[in-house]
């Protein structure tokens, strides 16, 4: 018979920080575009010229306030979901321990020898 196999992380929690990391990744690279495009504006380059239109659009958010915005949002909602599987493993772990207590308990069986009192 096989044992099952505890995973530390549930599939869910695979899944969700795999996206979150890349997403995560894409705000870095808008990032880095962003303060490239900081030191391009003086000189007409394409990618700054790119960045101004996309600032445009945006409500002044270019490469950089974008990929600060996308980072954040990812960070955020890794802690959520952190915060959220923490609760559940210390909810099973406290469960575990008032079982182990409840047995501990369960199995001392202590025998008493009564004897007749004599009045």
């Amino acid at each position: 018979m096989k044992k099952k196999i505890k995973l530390p992380l549930s599939i869910f929690e695979i899944v969700a920080y795999s996206l979150l990391l890349l997403l995560g990744i894409w705000g870095f690279v808008y990032t880095i575009l962003g303060f490239v495009c900081e030191f391009l504006s003086p000189f007409k380059s394409s990618l700054a010229a790119q960045n101004i239109a996309i600032a445009n659009n945006t409500a002044g958010m270019g490469f950089m306030y974008q990929g600060f915005l996308i980072m954040g949002l990812a960070i955020l909602a890794a802690v959520i979901i952190l915060l959220a599987n923490a609760k559940k493993s210390d909810r099973d772990f406290e469960r575990q321990q008032r079982r182990a207590a409840r047995l501990a308990k369960d199995n001392k069986v202590v025998d008493v020898e009564s004897t007749p009192v004599n009045e």
